[in-house]
């Protein structure tokens, strides 16, 4: 029995969070779109070319040049633009457009300061990072078990107990400098374990450099040798925590390649990075990226160089916005922010607000009334597919019970299994390609103290595998923790042979289904899009397979549903 599966038409997609009208005017190996753009906020692409918006000014990069266009004749007369590091005054060209400047004598990664009257002729300044040259690779790894059945093109990583010696492997990759924020630490021996690493790079000529919480136990610091140069952050009551579990490797490096940032939820107890508490790590090669983060390394630190300056050093509340915030990584966007300097608490409400079909959230703790009112904002808006997971042990205050007084029974979960769910992050459309998948992730906590008083650090990573892979280690927690995935309201399987098979898979033309004949009294297949919706449904009775021609689908991934009176198979369908 062949089925010809009627091909889905679409007029006009909204992408990147901006407004797209889009005319098709013919085909050759793939659909030709003409794309005229209405810029909003965030990011867009268009042609090729990444723009970021910010609240003054939009950001164009170019292969040789930037481009900076002002949306005030005041400020485009008034900019002032000068070397973050050395502070030495750099140069543009003035375009045609007035509201326009172009910046090509940068340097890749180079980062600089804009300065400028805005249209209240109030003085504005902030930091910009241009492109780097670094293969902007990006790595995600957990320490516990995902569902890799919702992978759309890349299977998560699950490490187990040896994300430590991941980390591990990243130090002793490290050439020349490393830079070290870390909350809380633990090593078996002076020679072996994270200290044996940082102290063999130390021998080797590495410049090392820790920071770590002046008020937690850091039982790795005795260890290390007692010629690396360390600072505890202050413990006094106007501080907070030093809550960074970040590491900087060779950032300075003549190799635009050497660079890395590794970050994430993870602090380096045996509990934390062995489970059983559950974390994340993400290990971004990029240049721009990791000058980003010395510079934050460098404000804490009070100094550019090995020795530690007490007078200068800022912590906490104490620390000004004086990095930049946008990056274009690979041909994608990321996001760095930190805290309490930066205003993260608002990113992640800007994080929730972006997302148009799906929201997922696994995050230890939330506190803040402002988050929970986004969240249910959101959802009386009309975004019913919102998912979220926290913690047990959590402190008094939190908005659990209010959040799911506002959503329906199963959409907001607590974790009680053992061990902390220890997360801080977000995915937003993870179903919806057309729009922005992104995942905001990092060590901050979703509290009043992460957004005032302690020192912290969030990534929001503008990419739909990105995105994906930390949605597969969302599934897994939530389903562990009772929740059903309601895109569906189904749960997702890999393949199995006990009732039914499927293929070929992936295809481009027919796939087939065969069941048992006992079977065939009864059997509903139906296909649903990654949204949710149902692109394909049909009853068979008296057959014993059934040839789906899915060659008008759209390429990417669908889920085949197959019920039988005997249960019912998912089976995930690769559409190339």
């Amino acid at each position: 029995m062949s089925i010809q599966i009627p091909s889905q038409v679409c007029s006009s997609e909204l992408v990147s969070k901006n407004l797209y009208i889009c005319f098709k005017f013919g085909y050759m190996k793939s659909k030709l779109q003409l794309t005229v753009v209405l810029l909003l906020a965030g990011y867009s692409t268009l042609f090729g070319q990444i723009q970021i918006h910010e609240k003054d000014y939009t950001l164009r990069y170019y292969p040789n040049q930037l481009t900076i266009q002002f949306l005030d004749s005041l400020a485009a007369q008034t900019v002032v633009l000068e070397d973050a590091v050395s502070s030495a005054p750099l140069s543009f060209e003035r375009a045609t457009n007035p509201f326009e400047i172009n910046l090509t004598q940068l340097q890749p990664s180079q980062i600089f300061k804009i300065k400028y009257l805005d249209n209240q002729q109030q003085p504005q300044s902030s930091y910009i990072a241009n492109s780097s040259i670094s293969s902007g690779t990006i790595e995600v790894y957990f320490n516990h078990t995902v569902a890799t059945a919702f992978a759309q093109s890349q299977a998560a990583i699950n490490l187990g107990d040896l994300l430590d010696e991941k980390l591990i492997s990243f130090i002793n990759e490290c050439q020349q400098d490393l830079s070290i924020a870390i909350y809380n630490s633990y090593s078996p021996t002076s020679s072996t374990g994270i200290a044996g690493a940082i102290n063999a790079a130390f021998d080797r000529g590495v410049k090392v450099r820790i920071i770590y919480d002046g008020s937690t136990s850091s039982l790795m610091i005795p260890l290390l040798n007692p010629l690396i140069p360390i600072l505890a952050s202050p413990s006094s009551s106007s501080y907070g925590i030093m809550h960074n579990k970040f590491v900087v490797f060779d950032a300075e490096s003549s190799d635009p390649n050497k660079p890395f940032v590794w970050t994430g939820s993870t602090n380096w107890t045996a509990s934390q990075i062995d489970g059983p508490d559950r974390n994340n790590a993400i290990v971004i090669q990029d240049q721009a990226l990791a000058l980003a983060y010395k510079m934050e390394f460098d404000e804490m630190w009070g100094s550019t160089t090995m020795i530690p300056n007490a007078v200068n050093s800022k912590f906490g509340p104490y620390k000004s916005d004086n990095t930049p915030h946008h990056f274009v990584v690979g041909n994608k966007v990321i996001d760095a922010y930190f805290s309490p300097s930066d205003g993260t608490n608002s990113k992640i409400i800007d994080a929730i607000n972006s997302a148009d079909s799906d929201l997922e959230i696994a995050t230890m703790l939330i506190t803040r009334t402002d988050v929970k009112n986004a969240l249910l904002d959101k959802y009386n808006a009309g975004l019913t597919n919102i998912n979220l997971l926290v913690d047990s042990q959590n402190p008094s205050g939190n908005q659990i019970s209010a959040i799911q007084a506002g959503l329906p029974q199963g959409h907001a979960m607590v974790f009680s299994l053992s061990g902390i769910m220890h997360h801080k992050f977000l995915v937003a459309d993870n179903f919806n390609s057309n729009s922005d998948p992104l995942v905001l992730t990092g060590s901050h906590n979703w509290s009043n103290s992460a957004e005032t008083k302690n020192d912290e650090n969030v990534l929001v990573v503008h990419d739909a595998n990105i995105a994906n892979q930390y949605f597969q280690a969302f599934a897994d927690l939530y389903q562990q923790a009772g929740g059903n995935m309601e895109f569906l309201d189904i749960q997702a399987s890999p393949s199995n042979t006990r009732l039914c098979t499927m293929y070929p898979n992936p295809t481009a033309g027919n796939c087939t289904v065969d069941w048992d004949q006992t079977l065939s009294t009864s059997v509903k297949i139906s296909i649903y899009s990654l949204l949710g919706k149902a692109v394909f449904t049909q009853q068979f009775t008296n057959a014993t397979t059934a040839t789906l021609s899915v060659a008008d689908l759209k390429s990417g991934i669908y889920f085949v549903s197959v019920e039988t009176p005997q249960g019912q198979e998912i089976f995930k369908l690769i559409k190339k």
